[in-house]
């Protein structure tokens, strides 16, 4: 490391720390070094799961960048070592770079911003299916190739959802 070069903050997270939460502003991002971590959303009162990250994933990269509330939470999991780069650090890095790298960037923010909209939804969509459904979904992908499985996962489970919730009405009324 060459002298007088900038070090990044780290910081030790104990298991249950909220670092990131949903709907605060936030200007920062954190590089998991040691660790879990977790993403969720609060949907009725209730906390659901969107994600869990480990060692090397960066969390809030799209805070670096822009200026808006977050949509997701982040939670240590367990006792976790991050390395947090502010704004304004990544700011002053970014305003040396050409024009193309900061429309990479843009681009790059607006594709995060789209797969954290698709991850929320699907996990919101997740917690209401009956965990019988879960079961006989994995035998029915028994299979069938890991590229293939969430298409058809998004194609069949909420049929099947309705199916098994329907049997158990029938067999709740039969009571």
């Amino acid at each position: 490391m060459q002298k007088g070069a900038d070090v990044l903050e780290r910081k030790c997270l104990q298991a249950g720390k909220v670092f990131i939460k949903e709907g605060e502003e936030n200007s920062r991002a954190y590089m998991v070094q040691v660790g879990e971590v977790l993403s969720f959303t609060m949907e009725g009162g209730r906390k659901i799961e969107i994600e869990r990250l480990g060692s090397g994933s960066i969390i809030g990269e799209r805070h670096l960048a822009v200026d808006e509330p977050a949509t997701i939470s982040y939670e240590a999991i367990v006792s976790t070592t991050v390395v947090i780069i502010t704004r304004q650090e990544f700011q002053k890095l970014l305003s040396k770079a050409d024009k193309t790298i900061k429309t990479v960037l843009d681009h790059a923010i607006e594709k995060v911003r789209y797969y954290e909209r698709l991850s929320t939804t699907r996990a919101v969509k997740n917690s209401q299916i009956d965990d019988a459904t879960y079961a006989l979904m994995q035998g029915l992908l028994t299979g069938v190739p890991e590229n293939k499985k969430s298409q058809y996962e998004d194609a069949i489970l909420p049929h099947i959802n309705g199916m098994i919730t329907a049997i158990k009405d029938i067999k709740k009324s039969k009571k």
